[in-house]
């Protein structure tokens, strides 16, 4: 499965197409995630279904699953 990966404020509560950043790779999204200045969620968007909450980054730039 292919996917792709977008972050977002974790305040925006779900996925919105339209409000996030899209990353080229996981690492781009946790990079995007940290420099953001707030709780953010990467969400792994596959080609085909619903995208999922991947990742958590908090604002001190620790990773929990989301």
């Amino acid at each position: 499965m292919k996917a792709t990966y977008a972050v977002q404020p974790a305040f925006f509560g779900e996925f919105d197409q339209w409000g996030c950043d899209w990353a080229t790779d996981i690492e781009h999204a946790y990079n995007l995630a940290r420099y953001s200045g707030v709780e953010s969620i990467i969400w792994k968007v596959p080609q085909n279904g619903n995208a999922m909450r991947w990742i958590r980054v908090t604002e001190d730039e620790l990773v929990h699953t989301a």
